[in-house]
């Protein structure tokens, strides 16, 4: 089992918002660069919509029954400045 990562689109970096409002992915992942493909491959009718995406290790491991999820929407707050968001 490998560990579980949130994707999310860095704080204030509105350049890298994607026409299909894809804001984030739930992914398992050897590490944050596998994270990223992981999320990409999720996502296969778009063009590498996570491709300088923050990745935050979320847990340890997966729990049983987990699926990798797409996120379309803001899923950290705003006023969130901690990891996954930037400074």
């Amino acid at each position: 089992m490998m560990p579980l990562y949130l994707v999310t689109r860095p704080k204030g970096a509105e350049h890298l918002k994607n026409p299909a409002t894809l804001h984030g992915a739930v992914v398992e992942a050897a590490d944050g660069t596998a994270a990223i493909a992981a999320a990409n491959s999720l996502a296969t009718r778009h063009n590498a919509p996570f491709a300088g995406f923050d990745t935050t290790q979320v847990a340890a491991t997966a729990g049983a029954g987990f699926v990798p999820a797409l996120i379309q929407g803001n899923v950290l707050g705003d006023a969130y400045s901690g990891p996954g968001r930037g400074a």
